[in-house]
C-alpha cells in the first residue's frame, strides 16, 4: 500500500483500505503486530507505538508459516479471500494474536463467508469484536471483521470498543442487528458507507460529526444520530474532544413504524439533548448483557430494546404520523400475514385495505419507509429463512410455500435481500 499512499492518483477505495489498515493500527492496545496483505504497510505504522512489527506483502511473495512469529494483533486484510480458511486458521495458530482484523470482499472468488469466518473464529475461542461494511466505489462490498480472545473481552475494564452482532434467528417484526460501545480516537471515521439496518447511536461524551446523504451534523453529548437503512452516512469524532458512544442496531417489520412516531426523520436523523439519557444507555448496556444467539437470548434483547424505542416515542414533540395512513398500513400488514402464501399482488392487498394502489404505496412509504412491494417480499424471505434452517423443504417447496412464481425467482429474490442463495443461507445455518 505503501505505493498506493504516495500516488497522486490514489483512489476513494484506495484511500478506504487505507484508513481501515491505520485505524486498527491506532484502536488496538498490542505490543507487537503481524500485518499479513496487499501492499507495504511501512508507511501506516505509528511510530514507537509497537515493540516489533511483521509485515508479508502476500501479493508478492508466499507466507511462509515457520516465519511467522506470535504476536497481540493480527491483521490479515485481503488473505483470507486469497488463500482460505485452513490457511488463515494456520497462521492464527502460529501467531496466537490477542485481536484479530479481518477484511474480504462479498463474492470473493474463494467463497469466504462472513457467518463461517465468525463460526471458525468462535471454535478457535475467538468472539466478534466488531463489524463494518463499506460499499466502495467499483460496486462491491468490504466486510471488515475484528476479534478478540473471550477472556480478554470479558475481562476488559474499559475496552476501546466492544460490540456483538447477532448471527442465531431473527425475530420478524423487531429483532437486534448489534449492539455496542466505542470509545474514540481523535478523528476515529466510519464510513462513508451503507447498511441494511437501523442503527441507532447515543452519544455518552465528547463531541463529532455525522453526515448522512448531504448533510452534515455536529453532535456532542447527551445527542442520538440514527442510521436508515441503504442511505450512505459517515460519522467521525472530534479532533480535540473525541466522542464516546453506545449503539444498537436492529431490523423487523416494526422497526419503521416505530421509528416514525419519533423525533427522527430522513431529513434530520438526529435528536439534541434527549431526555432520557442515562436511561436510553442503560437500555443499551442491558441489550449487550443479555446478549446471544439463542432464541431466549432474542427475546430478551429484543424486550430491552423496546424500552429503549419506547422513550423515543414517548418523547417525541414533532406532529404524529396521520393516524389514517397507520391504520391503512396495519391493515395491510395484517393482510399480508394471514395470506403470504398465496400469489397476492398488491392490487389484491390495496383492494382488501379499501384504498387505490398509488395511496397504498404512498401510505407505506410515509409510515414504513419502503414499498408495499418490498415489505412483501421481504416478509416472504424472513418465513423463508425460517423454513430453510428448521426443515429439509427443497427450494421449490419452499417456494410454493411462500407465493412465489417459481424456484428461480424465489432464488433471486432471497439473494437480493439476504446477500446469499437459499441453499448457501442453510448451509451457514447447518453449520453455525
Amino acid at each position: 500500500m505503501d505505493s498506493v499512499c504516495h500516488n497522486k492518483n490514489m483512489t476513494k477505495d484506495d484511500e478506504i483500505v487505507s484508513d481501515i489498515l491505520k485505524s486498527q493500527l491506532k484502536t488496538y492496545p498490542a505490543s507487537t503486530v503481524t500485518i499479513l496483505g496487499a501492499g507495504d504497510f511501512e508507511s501506516f505504522i505509528p511510530a514507537g507505538k509497537f515493540k516489533s512489527v511483521k509485515s508479508v506483502d502476500i501479493n508478492k511473495q508466499a507466507v511462509v508459516i515457520s516465519n511467522l512469529e506470535p504476536s497481540d494483533l493480527l491483521i490479515t486484510n485481503l488473505l483470507l479471500e486469497k488463500m482460505g480458511y485452513a490457511f488463515f486458521i494456520n497462521v492464527l495458530k502460529k501467531v496466537k494474536p490477542q485481536f484479530v482484523c479481518c477484511s474480504f470482499h462479498v463474492g470473493n472468488s474463494l467463497g469466504v463467508m462472513e457467518e463461517e469466518l465468525t463460526s471458525r473464529l468462535l471454535q478457535e475461542s475467538y468472539e466478534l469484536f466488531s463489524r463494518s461494511e463499506i460499499s466502495l466505489s467499483n460496486g462491491k462490498t468490504l466486510i471488515q471483521l475484528d476479534f478478540t480472545v473471550s477472556s480478554l473481552l470479558l475481562g476488559t475494564s474499559e475496552p476501546a470498543k466492544s460490540s456483538y452482532k447477532v448471527s442465531g434467528k431473527e425475530l420478524l417484526s423487531l429483532s437486534v442487528y448489534n449492539v455496542g460501545t466505542q470509545k474514540c480516537e481523535p478523528l476515529y471515521q466510519w464510513g462513508p458507507g451503507v447498511r441494511d439496518f437501523y442503527l441507532i447511536h447515543y452519544i455518552i461524551s465528547g463531541k463529532g460529526t455525522y453526515v448522512s446523504g448531504h448533510n452534515e451534523y455536529k453532535l456532542k453529548a447527551g445527542d442520538c444520530f440514527l442510521s436508515y437503512p441503504h442511505m450512505e452516512t459517515t460519522y467521525y469524532a472530534d479532533s480535540e474532544d473525541p466522542w464516546e458512544y453506545a449503539w444498537v442496531g436492529f431490523t423487523g417489520t416494526e422497526a419503521g413504524l416505530i421509528l416514525n412516531s419519533t423525533d427522527f426523520t430522513r431529513d434530520e436523523p438526529y435528536i439534541r439533548g434527549v431526555s432520557h439519557g442515562k436511561e436510553i444507555l442503560e437500555l443499551m448496556q442491558a441489550i449487550y448483557k443479555a446478549k446471544g444467539n439463542s432464541f431466549s437470548s432474542g427475546i430478551h434483547m429484543t424486550g430491552k430494546l423496546y424500552e429503549l424505542l419506547g422513550f423515543f416515542v414517548e418523547d417525541a414533540v414533532s406532529e404524529p404520523v396521520q393516524m389514517g395512513a397507520k391504520l391503512y398500513v396495519q391493515s395491510a400488514m395484517d393482510y399480508i400475514s394471514e395470506n403470504y402464501s398465496n400469489p397476492i399482488s398488491i392490487e389484491d392487498i390495496a383492494g382488501f385495505v379499501g384504498i387505490s394502489r398509488s395511496q397504498l404505496f404512498r401510505c407505506f412509504q410515509r409510515v414504513a419507509g419502503i414499498s408495499p412491494k418490498e415489505y412483501l417480499t421481504r416478509y416472504r424471505i424472513k418465513k423463508a429463512c425460517q423454513l430453510l434452517g428448521q426443515t429439509s423443504f427443497s427450494m421449490t417447496a419452499i417456494a410454493n410455500s411462500l407465493g412465489f412464481e417459481n424456484s428461480l425467482y424465489f432464488s433471486k429474490a432471497f439473494r437480493k435481500v439476504q446477500g446469499v442463495s437459499p441453499s448457501e443461507y442453510r448451509v451457514q445455518i447447518q453449520e453455525s
